[in-house]
């Protein structure tokens, strides 16, 4: 790092710093975990983050935990919320700091202080375990390395390319391959998303290596607490657009699905929500078609709308999305990919559409707007719905793969 970059960095250290004035001191009688993950998880803008930092709240009741941005040696100050929450609930996060000779301590720092402590390496995403995997068994030795895979990125790109070829994506899925199905050989633990994917990864890797870490979802809400159908209005679509799914999931509701749904119910809104919409996407904004972006406080939408609706054509792992919908007892609209690892049945805790079967995705939707009966079965049945993927389902679990 250039003295200039140093410079700056210091200014904006004594400016904007601390991100969080809580001090949580290291227990020497707790094991310790690092978790790496490649930003300060953003619980409230995609999935895998969300449940990465749930994970690391429970975790923290019982270890010492630790969390370390991989790319960012500042973190940004709009982080400042997202390491309150962690540190709210003792997960200790890396930021810079300065110290009392006025000598800036960075994340090499950090790192290495807790070397000889670490118990557990949790690498969280595929390009974590492939970069730090041989620094961790040469720096710490006695730690045993995680490699959460969150989900199986090279099956999710390969069952893209069937549907939409894409050059970069097509150069990228061997690099995953290699590191999912090859590299991972190399972990102590492998935590997967689903038993879909643990029974998937058994052909690569010894199943005793293998632990279901899904998704952590809680009810949020008493399905009576809730509007009723009544007093509903308008679907939605949620995702980040840096994921090619939901990129793909929104063509098809626009281009396919919602012309068919607007023969019927014309005059049906649909809001699409999402951070880092594409140009394409953004151009498919209108009166009954509105594409809002991030928003800040999605809580609204499952309290008004009646349903949640997640045309996917490929993918893999289970969906946070539909996950979500289900803690605050908002009937789900989806696909058989979009179902998959989510333990949920069809006119009973979902409706199910085929993954490229139009009209019944469109005539689901139109069920699940017209029709109380229905809509007030998947209401009620959220709770068994969500259950697999509580924190209480998957204690055991769990600390098994941290033994």
């Amino acid at each position: 790092m250039g003295i200039k970059r140093k410079i700056k960095n210091y200014i904006h250290i004594k400016k904007y710093y601390p991100l969080s004035e809580k001090t949580i001191p290291h227990d020497d009688h707790k094991k310790t975990i690092l978790i790496v993950d490649s930003q300060i998880p953003t619980f409230d803008k995609d999935s895998a983050s969300n449940r990465i930092t749930e994970i690391a709240k429970f975790l923290a009741k019982y270890y010492n935990v630790y969390l370390v941005d991989w790319r960012k040696a500042i973190p940004n100050v709009e982080s400042k919320k997202y390491i309150t929450n962690l540190n709210d609930h003792n997960v200790i996060v890396y930021t810079p700091f300065i110290n009392k000779y006025g000598i800036l301590k960075g994340k090499k720092y950090f790192i290495n202080n807790l070397l000889p402590k670490i118990d557990f390496v949790w690498c969280h995403r595929p390009e974590l375990f492939e970069y730090y995997l041989d620094f961790f068994r040469n720096n710490a030795p006695q730690a045993k390395i995680i490699y959460d895979m969150v989900d199986i990125h090279y099956l999710r790109m390969e069952r893209g390319l069937e549907i939409k070829y894409d050059k970069v994506r097509a150069r990228e899925v061997g690099k995953y391959k290699y590191i999912e199905t090859e590299l991972s050989k190399k972990a102590d633990k492998i935590a997967v998303i689903s038993d879909k994917e643990k029974e998937f990864m058994k052909a690569f890797v010894d199943e005793s290596k293998l632990f279901t870490v899904s998704n952590v979802h809680n009810l949020k809400v008493s399905p009576e607490d809730m509007a009723p159908f009544e007093k509903r209005e308008g679907i939605f679509f949620i995702g980040t657009f840096l994921h090619d799914p939901n990129v793909d999931a929104v063509e098809i509701l626009h281009n396919q699905i919602m012309p068919l749904v607007w023969k019927v119910l014309p005059n049906l809104k649909i809001t699409i929500i999402g951070s880092e919409a594409p140009e394409s996407i953004l151009r498919m904004n209108s009166e009954k078609f509105q594409v809002v972006g991030y928003v800040e406080d999605v809580i609204p939408f499952y309290k008004k709308c009646f349903a949640s609706v997640s045309p996917l054509r490929f993918g893999a792992g289970v969906k946070g999305k539909i996950g979500q919908a289900l803690e605050y007892t908002l009937p789900v609209v989806t696909t058989e990919i979009g179902a998959e690892g989510m333990f949920l049945e069809n006119r009973v805790t979902a409706l199910i559409s085929g993954n490229n079967d139009y009209q019944n995705f469109a005539d689901h939707i139109i069920e699940i707007c017209s029709n109380k009966i229905i809509w007030e079965t998947l209401h009620n049945n959220s709770e068994k719905a969500i259950y697999p993927f509580s924190i209480i389902a998957q204690k055991d679990e769990i600390l098994k793969m941290l033994e």
